[in-house]
């Protein structure tokens, strides 16, 4: 049985936007960040909670450091020192998942910050 099938005009379509390495790197650790608050909401493992924010941590620091033209060497403790991040900003592979998502949510803010000081021209939400 053959179905009937509309063509589609390229010009009915939207245009494609194509993210920046940078742009995509922020919205994976948005993303990450999302995953992380879900498995706190729904109870689950700390070692979920911790693998999410460990991903949302490094990707956010991997777009910072795309931004200021500095490969990542798979460190995310150096990365945080090479973008200036104060002490206290780091990750936390231990304690309750709440406690875990919070310090991601500190490091985040603080990159986030960092992005709107040297691409202003972005909105650095999450």
């Amino acid at each position: 049985m053959n179905l009937p099938y509309a063509v589609i005009s390229s010009e009915a379509l939207p245009p494609f936007r194509s993210l920046s390495p940078r742009d995509a790197l922020w919205e994976h650790a948005r993303n990450s960040l999302g995953i992380a608050r879900l498995l706190v909401q729904e109870g689950r493992s700390v070692r979920l909670v911790s693998t999410a924010c460990a991903m949302t941590i490094e990707t956010a620091c991997r777009a910072a450091l795309e931004q200021a033209g500095l490969g990542f060497d798979g460190d995310v403790e150096a990365a945080l020192v090479r973008l200036g991040a104060p002490r206290s900003l780091r990750l936390r592979a231990d304690g309750a998942p709440r406690d875990l998502v919070a310090a991601a949510e500190g490091v985040l803010g603080w990159i986030a910050s960092y992005l709107r000081r040297e691409a202003p021209e972005h909105s650095w939400g999450f």
